[in-house]
């Protein structure tokens, strides 16, 4: 069976296990988060990596051989484990990649990934995310602490230069902050004279979690009122109207914002269609969090979770002590997914943007009382 074939079947699977409210399923997971080591060259203040994480490390035979039980029926990879995927054996990364025809959706800071590198590499991205959270030198060397704000811009230009020559989507992530929010129309402005622009890409502005002690007085909502940020918010979304930058900010409302002025590059690979079906998961089955419905985390100590926010009361179980598939149909995400269909939600979730924001989700579930919630 040809891997586009397996793909395929995949998500016809996923549909039909939503569909019938099974807790045993026949589908795979399509999206793999998973990096063979957490070590990261930055401190980010608004990253548990500021707090100092001890560093983990899965061993490279240990790595292969979960790689090659998961990719096969895989989509995309997101090799993240709080980390910089440049030094997280990227060779080893790429190949794997293309050895099981999977594309990567990557997140990375841009202090170590040039022009040269990304072109290494072009064939096998389905997305390139760039974290960058402000045009002024002072403000990005505070928040990523210890990047180079000089180094990272170079390396952003080059970046872009083959992304727009190749087609490549390419995307940036800024985290509201007290001492961005009043210069966000800069970031736009200064991003589309770099060529982002031109290459098609969006800026996307998401919420300072809470994840390390050093950010907490960089809480944006203390810093200003409602009004003063809706004001410094819509002033950046003129301005991507005006440079072509398509901009959103992926925060609950009254903050929500959305400017699309150019359409999204579209490659036509099986990430594309993993990506409309997605979409039909939101709206179909808009009680079943779309991204617990294919998606699957392993950090490099081996503990598996079901969502990007691997919060500890949904660890499904450790590769080191059972299989991806002892686990993936195991008693724990056989409870997670009835759960999930009674709409009997863990906390954890029910404050979850993932499954909350999606325009199509009925808010009325939430008053109901979940007595079994962790």
């Amino acid at each position: 069976m040809s891997k586009i074939v397996r793909e395929l079947k995949n998500y016809m699977a996923v549909i039909a296990d939503l569909a019938s409210e099974a807790e045993v399923w026949s589908s795979r997971p399509a999206w793999l988060e998973f990096a063979p080591n957490n070590v990261c060259n930055l401190r980010c203040i608004m990253c548990a990596q500021a707090d100092g994480l001890p560093v983990e490390v899965m061993k490279k035979e240990d790595a292969v051989k979960l790689l090659d039980g998961v990719l096969p029926s895989a989509t995309l990879w997101t090799p993240s484990a709080l980390s910089e995927p440049m030094l997280a054996n990227i060779r080893l990364v790429v190949d794997k990649c293309r050895e099981h025809e999977v594309y990567l959706n990557m997140y990375s800071n841009c202090t170590l990934l040039d022009g040269d590198k990304f072109a290494g590499m072009a064939d096998r991205i389905h997305k390139l995310w760039i974290s960058f959270d402000s045009s002024r030198k002072e403000v990005l060397e505070m928040l990523r602490a210890r990047a180079d704000f000089d180094t990272v811009v170079n390396n952003i230009r080059g970046v872009l230069k083959v992304a727009a020559e190749r087609r490549i989507p390419v995307g940036f992530v800024a985290v509201l902050v007290k001492d961005n929010c009043e210069s966000m129309h800069e970031l736009v402005d200064f991003l589309a004279d770099l060529g982002a622009a031109d290459a098609h890409c969006d800026l996307r502005v998401q919420p300072m979690l809470d994840n390390a002690v050093r950010c907490r007085d960089q809480n944006v909502f203390a810093a200003f009122t409602p009004e003063q940020i809706g004001k410094h918010l819509d002033r950046a979304c003129e301005r991507a109207k005006a440079r072509g930058l398509n901009f959103h900010v992926d925060i609950d409302d009254p903050y929500r914002r959305n400017v699309v002025s150019k359409p999204p590059i579209e490659r036509h690979i099986t990430a594309d269609v993993l990506s409309i079906m997605l979409e039909e998961v939101r709206e179909r089955f808009p009680g079943f969090c779309s991204m617990a419905s294919n998606y699957m985390k392993i950090e490099p100590n081996g503990a598996v979770f079901p969502c990007c926010r691997g919060p500890r009361e949904l660890q499904m179980g450790n590769v080191n002590e059972q299989s991806v598939e002892q686990i993936w149909n195991g008693d724990k995400y056989r409870e997670f997914r009835r759960r999930m269909f009674a709409r009997d939600y863990p906390e954890v979730c029910r404050t979850c943007d993932v499954l909350i924001a999606n325009p199509h989700f009925d808010k009325k579930t939430l008053q109901k009382p979940s007595p079994t919630a962790n």
